[in-house]
């Protein structure tokens, strides 16, 4: 594999990665700012082009990614 294809590929998982983070930290946004679930999944299914299912399944999983996607750390008992 030739080194700028290399290269393209990462830049293509970098961009796919950014928007999965970006879509994510929107979806908390608005369930914070008290959105209403189905309304949240219609904004941002047209938006990003993704099925509300989908989200939905990620949405579920949030405890997972949450940590990353915000740059935070887990609280540690003291």
């Amino acid at each position: 594999m030739s080194d700028s294809l290399l290269r393209l590929m990462l830049r293509l998982i970098m961009t796919k990665k950014e928007e999965l983070y970006s879509r994510r930290r929107e979806m908390y946004r608005l369930y914070i700012a008290q959105l209403n679930m189905s309304d949240i999944l219609e904004k941002l299914s047209a938006k990003y082009r993704v099925s509300k299912r989908a989200l939905c399944k990620d949405w579920q999983k949030r405890t997972q990614w949450v940590f990353e996607v915000f740059d935070l750390e887990p609280a540690r008992p003291t």
